[in-house]
């Protein structure tokens, strides 16, 4: 017990330590945004506040150790519509080892855009070409049981972006923890994801969306048929400020849920033009504040979302999210469990 708990201490310590160190936002500076996108419209309803719980195909993206929380094979396709033609799809899947007290993972992402018009200052209006932008990622997950309560998992990716005739190409890996505390179903995880080398555009070189997130989930309320989980997790990104994701799940005899979620990273927005003259561009505009700049509650950074879990194995979830002035982002995904 005693060896079980200073690895726990020393892990805590390797991950927390990071966070230390990264002291400043730094908006903008770095590439592969679409990294961050959530890949799970169940994760999106809870604000993505998921890392705790992280019991479906989508594991592999939020938390490598926790695709042992599966214990039988399951696959998951999500789509996403963004604005302007710009889409994004994703297909993973788990597969428990039992044998060996481990499992495998992994997933294919990518984000592609319509094809858009090429202008140059004396074509304004188009030069009769066009050109259009795609990002790809292929991943691999392995997750380890090292304890009856404690896993460790570790996720290595390929990634690719093609901006018209320019392309780059690198590698990330993602690093967790899951820890079962076996009091009231509380659980709790930490994961550092998208660490790896600067990748480099034609001379430049940018670094990747590195974040390290700290969280945990609970069942709150279990009577019957109704139970409750709640979640919460603290992101600390080295492109963006701090942020708290919060979220909950109602389930109703596992065969309907309901979500609700919110991410906060600041208690009230500035006016632009305020923040412009007195941040003297050394803060980041705050995307998810509790109150906008007229001191209203704001909806930015909140999400809803359903799911249905039929007895075959098939589960459809949505999500709907309000991602501020770009509006609302809608999110569906399918999955399948083997049983």
């Amino acid at each position: 017990m005693r060896r079980n708990s200073l690895k726990l201490l020393i892990i805590l310590g390797l991950f927390i330590f990071p966070w230390i160190v990264w002291g400043q936002a730094k908006v903008g500076t770095s590439t592969f945004q679409f990294l961050k996108v959530s890949p799970s419209a169940r994760a999106m309803g809870m604000g993505e506040a998921f890392i705790g719980l992280a019991n479906d195909a989508s594991a592999a993206y939020y938390n490598p150790a926790a695709l042992l929380t599966l214990r039988s094979p399951t696959g998951m396709i999500t789509h996403v519509a963004y604005p302007s033609g710009v889409q994004f799809n994703y297909i993973g899947g788990v597969y428990p080892l039992p044998a060996v007290y481990g499992a495998i993972g992994g997933y294919i992402a990518g984000l592609t855009t319509d094809d858009m018009i090429e202008t140059t200052p004396t074509m304004p209006y188009g030069t009769g070409r066009t050109f259009n932008v795609s990002e790809f990622t292929a991943s691999v997950s392995w997750s380890q049981r090292l304890t009856d309560k404690f896993t460790v998992g570790i996720t290595g990716r390929y990634i690719r972006s093609n901006l018209a005739d320019v392309s780059a190409n690198g590698w990330s890996a993602d690093v967790g923890t899951y820890y079962e505390t076996g009091w009231k179903n509380i659980r709790i995880a930490m994961v550092i994801q998208n660490f790896g080398p600067d990748v480099k555009y034609l001379q430049t070189e940018h670094t990747l969306p590195i974040t390290f997130k700290f969280g945990g989930a609970a069942e709150v309320f279990k009577q019957g048929d109704h139970s409750v989980t709640a979640a919460v997790e603290g992101w600390h990104p080295n492109d963006n400020i701090e942020l708290i994701a919060i979220g909950a799940e109602y389930s109703f005899r596992d065969f309907v849920q309901f979500r609700l979620g919110k991410k906060i990273n600041g208690i009230r927005r500035d006016k632009y033009e305020e923040y412009v003259v007195n941040s003297k561009g050394k803060d980041p505009f705050v995307e998810y504040p509790l109150f906008d700049e007229n001191g209203n509650l704001t909806f930015d950074g909140t999400s809803v979302g359903f799911g249905v879990s039929l007895p075959i194995g098939l589960s459809v979830d949505y999500a709907l999210s309000n991602i501020g002035y770009f509006g609302e982002l809608h999110r569906i995904s399918l999955s399948y469990t083997l049983k």
